[in-house]
């Protein structure tokens, strides 16, 4: 589903746009989607500089950075319903887990069996994103299990071919808006050509972690802090909205620390829709309830559940009220041990569509969780164009790089 942005007003005071923050790795058209999660071989992976190997609960490798480690504790250490990682060194347990949810960033191991499926190279050779659009039908190009589709590219004897310059891509520019006074002001950067090879080489050096490592990590959480310089990836946050896509791009890279092992960003495009495939084939969520109706785990004006607000206090959120949530704050809007992937705040990704437009994706509390024909009508796979310089409600990351 891919909407431009709305004259209406409540859709511009509503818009919560997200980051995204996920940790890749890195050390130096087939219409086809990805395999099941464990359909790929992680036997060459060995310890290194940059990362050392744990096992989740079923005895499978897990790349971890540095400087975090992988969770002991119960629902939270198997890779196919969601692995999860916590900056720091010491242990986290069923006895001290929900105080390290409160206080360590955190994230989620993201399997990629084929990262051939997440880009292709076009006869220039440069590296493009592989955007799916997904659908409840049947037919040639849709993957049957996932209803995964190409968005605005074919691939042919291995050359991918973006089918519209102006439509859904990634990496590129904004090209009527990012202009050299814009870039200066916003990312220090001196030209759009400077920017533009800063993004594929953020673009390259991501591919290759995941070639290497076999998948990514995601932020778990909306990302909070989001005023400050440096965001956070923890539960409970209230601070995950009202910021422009530049303030988003620049921050994100803060999260890391000192920790040398890894770089963080921006989600990108072809990373969010493989996070939605593997719920899909790890039967978490449903076709449907990817690209029909999200209301059943997402924070829209009609999803109805119990959480906890700023205070801890247990509140019923009533379905046709417009409500933002705290960061994890309720089990209803979990999938695979990520928090708020639809509804709540969108979130900014690094997709680009047309001359004007930055992407967000899964829509916000002031927009429907059902498909229609509606300005706000918006499930987890939804697009949504916004001017980059426009203030709203953003959150999560992922990209990191370890080098």
């Amino acid at each position: 589903m891919q909407k431009k942005r709305s004259i209406k007003i409540i859709s511009i005071v509503l818009i919560l746009v997200l980051i995204c923050v996920s940790i890749t790795y890195v050390k130096s058209g087939n219409k086809e989607v990805l395999a099941t999660t464990k359909e790929f071989n992680t036997e060459n992976l060995q310890n290194n500089e940059h990362m050392h190997l744990e096992l989740d609960s079923s005895g499978d490798k897990v790349p971890v950075p540095n400087g975090y480690v992988g969770s002991k504790a119960t629902g939270e250490n198997e890779i196919d319903t969601g692995y999860v990682i916590y900056e720091g060194i010491e242990e986290v347990n069923d006895s001290n887990v929900n105080e390290a949810q409160k206080t360590r960033n955190q994230y989620v191991w993201i399997p990629v069996p084929d990262a051939s499926k997440m880009y292709g190279t076009d006869e220039n050779g440069k590296k493009w994103g592989k955007l799916y659009d997904f659908t409840t039908e049947t037919g040639e190009g849709i993957d049957e299990v996932t209803g995964a589709k190409p968005l605005n590219w074919s691939e042919s004897d291995g050359v991918m071919k973006i089918t519209n310059t102006t439509s859904y891509r990634e990496p590129d520019i904004v090209k009527s808006i990012e202009i050299d006074s814009i870039l200066k002001v916003n990312l220090k950067t001196d030209s759009v050509h400077d920017f533009l090879i800063q993004l594929e080489q953020e673009f390259n050096n991501m591919i290759a972690s995941v070639e290497k490592y076999k998948g990514f990590y995601v932020g778990r959480y909306e990302n909070g802090n989001l005023s400050k310089k440096t965001p956070v990836i923890v539960k409970g946050n209230t601070d995950i909205n009202s910021q422009d896509w530049y303030t988003v791009y620049n921050n994100c890279k803060n999260i890391k620390g000192k920790n040398t092992n890894v770089q963080t960003g921006m989600i990108w495009g072809n990373q969010w829709d493989r996070l939605l495939i593997w719920l899909i084939e790890s039967k978490n969520k449903t076709i449907e309830e990817i690209c029909k109706d999200s209301s059943s785990w997402g924070n829209y004006i009609n999803s109805e559940f119990e959480y906890k607000n700023a205070n801890g206090s247990t509140i019923i959120k009533e379905s046709g009220t417009i409500t933002t949530i705290p960061t994890g704050s309720t089990e209803y809007t979990k999938a695979n041990n990520i928090y708020d992937l639809a509804g709540n705040v969108s979130d900014w990704t690094m997709e680009t569509n047309g001359n004007d437009f930055r992407t967000s994706r899964d829509g916000n509390c002031g927009t429907y969780g059902y498909t229609g024909n509606s300005d706000i009508n918006t499930p987890a796979n939804s697009r949504y164009n916004d001017v980059p310089s426009t203030y709203g409600n953003r959150r999560r990351l992922p990209s990191n790089v370890i080098y």
